[in-house]
Order: C-alpha cells, then sequence, then structure tokens
C-alpha cells in the first residue's frame, strides 16, 4: 500500500475515532444533565414579605400556626387593614399573593391566615372543633366539635393581640372571613362579638349545623348593635349548586342543609333589619359547587372589604 493511501487510511480512521468520542461524550452530557434531575431536592416553599409564627394557646393548651404577610413597599409609618382568614392553611396563600397593594381599585392590606402546623387529617380535624360553636351535636362527622367559644377567645385574646404587637394595624378596619364552617364560625361571632370587626365575611356558611343553632343569637344581635352604636359591613355568599333546584321530589326531601336558601334568607334579614347599623350584600355564584367556589368567593370578600 501507497503512503498516501496509508495516509488517507490514518486520517479516516481518527475522524471516525473524533466521531465516535463525540458521539459518546454528547451521549454522557445527555445522561448526566437527565440523571441529576432525578436527585434534584426540593426547598421550602418562599412567601415574600410573609412570616409564620407557631403558638401554644394558654386558653387551651393546643398549638395554632399563624401565618401574617405585609403589602408590597409597604410604609413603616402607615397603619394597614388587616384581613384575617379562618382556615388559613388553605386560604392564606392565595390572599397574600393577590397582593391587593397592586390593584388601585383595593386598599392595601396585611393578610392574616389562623391555621395548624400539621398535615391534611389534623387539619380536617382540627377545623371541626374549632369551627362550630358549642351546642347539642358533639360530633362533625367522626371528629369532635363544639370548640368554637374557646377559639374566639383565642382569635380575640391571643391572635389578634399578636399580630397588633408586631405590625402596623389600622385599628377601624379590621376583617375576619370564614367559609363553610368557618363562615358558620363569622357569623357566630358577629353574633356574639360584634365590636371585634367592622367587617364579617361568612363564605358559603353552614347554618345547618346543630338545627340552626347559631340563628339563635341574630335577635340579640340586632339589639346590641344599635345600643352600641355600631356600624359593621356584612357579606354572604353562596355557590348556585350548594343546593338542589332540580324538581325530583326525592331529591328535594333529601336537601337538608339548604346552604343557598338558609344564606340568601338571612342576609336579606339583615339587611332590613337595621341599616342604619349594617351594610349588608349578598351575592351567589353560578355554576359552582361548594368546593369550586372557595377562590371566587374570596376574590369577592377581597374586593367587598378592601374597597377605598
Amino acid at each position: 500500500m501507497s503512503t498516501a493511501r496509508l495516509g488517507f487510511v490514518w486520517i479516516r480512521t481518527v475522524i471516525k475515532v473524533i466521531g465516535i468520542a463525540m458521539v459518546n461524550w454528547s451521549l454522557f452530557a445527555y445522561a448526566a444533565d437527565h440523571s441529576g434531575s432525578d436527585t434534584v431536592t426540593g426547598e421550602p416553599l418562599v412567601v415574600p414579605r410573609a412570616k409564620e409564627y407557631d403558638i401554644t394557646s394558654k386558653i387551651n393548651g393546643l398549638k395554632y400556626r399563624v401565618m401574617v404577610s405585609t403589602p408590597r413597599n409597604a410604609d413603616p409609618g402607615k397603619r394597614y387593614p388587616v384581613f384575617y382568614l379562618l382556615d388559613g392553611n388553605w386560604y392564606f396563600l392565595p390572599a397574600a399573593q393577590s397582593d391587593s397593594a397592586t390593584d388601585p381599585a383595593l386598599l392595601a392590606s396585611i393578610f392574616v391566615g389562623i391555621g395548624y402546623p400539621s398535615d391534611d387529617t389534623e387539619i380536617d380535624r382540627r377545623r371541626a372543633f374549632d369551627l362550630t360553636p358549642p351546642g347539642k351535636l358533639k360530633d362533625f362527622f367522626g371528629s369532635k366539635a363544639g370548640g368554637g367559644d374557646d377559639f374566639i377567645r383565642i382569635l380575640l385574646g391571643e391572635i389578634k393581640p399578636l399580630v397588633e404587637t408586631h405590625y402596623q394595624v389600622n385599628q377601624a378596619r379590621q376583617i375576619i372571613y370564614g367559609k363553610s364552617l368557618g363562615g358558620l364560625l363569622v357569623l357566630h361571632l358577629l353574633f356574639v362579638h360584634p365590636e371585634a370587626f367592622q367587617t364579617y365575611i361568612a363564605a358559603s356558611p353552614a347554618i345547618y349545623w346543630d338545627n340552626s343553632s347559631v340563628l339563635a343569637g341574630e335577635k340579640d344581635f340586632l339589639q346590641k348593635i344599635k345600643t352600641d352604636n355600631l356600624r359593621l359591613k356584612v357579606l354572604i355568599t353562596s355557590a348556585s349548586e350548594e343546593q338542589y333546584r332540580g324538581s325530583d321530589p326525592k331529591l328535594q326531601a333529601e336537601e337538608v342543609y339548604r346552604m343557598v336558601d338558609n344564606a340568601s334568607e338571612l342576609a336579606s334579614r339583615l339587611a332590613t333589619a337595621s341599616p342604619q347599623n349594617l351594610s349588608v350584600a349578598y351575592a351567589t355564584f353560578p355554576d359552582e359547587t361548594h368546593n369550586s367556589v372557595s377562590l371566587a368567593s374570596l376574590g369577592r370578600a377581597m374586593y367587598f372589604a378592601l374597597k377605598p
């Protein structure tokens, strides 16, 4: 074989080797890159401008998690409305991340979520106890019920002072929001301590609980707000699919909760009972269920409570 021919073969061999090496390196880099994705570890979620406080109540000895967010670019010399959210494990993040400070139609606000340093099952159990007023029923689908009065004492005597100590709070513009059992407790709080907040929002309230015993406080409440000359705002909301509206008599008979009717009837009574003391609004969200309506209810609550 000639020298030229040998040189050609050598060059071709080198090219093949280099090509194979490049392919192998590409495959190695691809594998390394993708194998690395299997070992990526998650980091704790960080919510801008937010803190959480785990407290042990001196009233019932139980632990609570209080989550607080401040407005974007908050003025340290300014006092802000405070928007308290029951079931804070569920509703604090969407409220805090909405950041009303960026919406010219809303007032910048401090958001406070009240929840538990617990997993989902424990949260369900704890809220069933905390958010149901005391009464004849002691069980909520297998969980102990009736701890609402102690929870109100914790809210007013321990959680609110904690927030007011650490944050610039506008005492004249404080809001309380709750949905479902949380809405039930908001109504109970409205009736027994109407002076505690200026705005009460009950979304899809479980008024049916304990044979609608929460309504027993309605009459005394209406007298108290007149006597104390209070000025309050109340919003009650429902989802259209929370109550059967068809013509099947069997299904009509089974609709014992009356979620929509209970809420709308209460709103109507409150709206006409004392217009000089109560500004009452009612909203129904069409084509929404009890679960799907959650964010819509929260959005309406923010607009209702934080309009300038």
